[in-house]
């Protein structure tokens, strides 16, 4: 999976995945702030607050991690609960600006007009992944379906018929992150309702 490209447009910010590979170490107050709701920014916190930083994960939503089953919950809210984090639900960063040494964010909310500014040293961006398309759209022409999905019979069960490509030697179907961001058990339904037919 690709990083989700809004994280350039906040060139003070960095990523999850940056913190989760070690690339970034986190330092002092750490911002996670948390737009998907799935495992890095969690995993993000546990690192950061692991290196003795003070954490505040932020989500827009009305619940941190909506994504993250209730029992895959529990082992991350263990790993945090003796540690100095915060959760704050129902904000939005909406600018990062620098101060000197440290970094200024803009925080509003969805639900009304109010706006605040908070001081952290470090934002970290959880916005997701793009696709990682490069090798369905690499074999789309040699497909006898030009990898395209027949909607109608999907929805009602069928087998996946469409032949738009005599020459092609197989049927291809892009599915799970290769269309958005999921998780695993969307990406099993998506190939369920595929092959059960074959």
């Amino acid at each position: 999976m690709m990083l989700h490209e809004t994280v350039s447009d906040l060139p003070h910010a960095v990523s999850s995945w940056d913190i989760i590979s070690g690339d970034v170490k986190p330092t002092g107050h750490v911002l996670i702030y948390d737009e998907s709701g799935d495992h890095p920014g969690l995993m993000a916190a546990e690192a950061a607050a692991n290196s003795g930083a003070k954490v505040e994960v932020m989500t827009p939503d009305r619940t941190f991690a909506p994504d993250i089953m209730g029992m895959n919950l529990v082992p991350y809210m263990r790993a945090l609960q003796d540690r100095v984090v915060a959760f704050t639900v129902a904000r939005r960063l909406q600018g990062v600006t620098r101060s000197g040494n440290r970094l200024t964010a803009s925080i509003g909310t969805d639900y009304s007009g109010h706006s605040y500014q908070a001081e952290y040293d470090q934002i970290v961006l959880n916005y997701g992944t793009l696709p990682l398309d490069d090798l369905y759209f690499a074999l789309k022409n040699a497909s006898l379906n030009h990898g395209e999905v027949d909607q109608n019979a999907l929805i009602a069960g069928g087998p996946q018929t469409i032949r738009s490509n005599p020459e092609g030697r197989f049927q291809l179907f892009r599915i799970g992150d290769a269309v958005s961001a999921r998780n695993t058990h969307a990406a099993i339904f998506d190939a369920l309702r595929l092959v059960k037919e074959i």
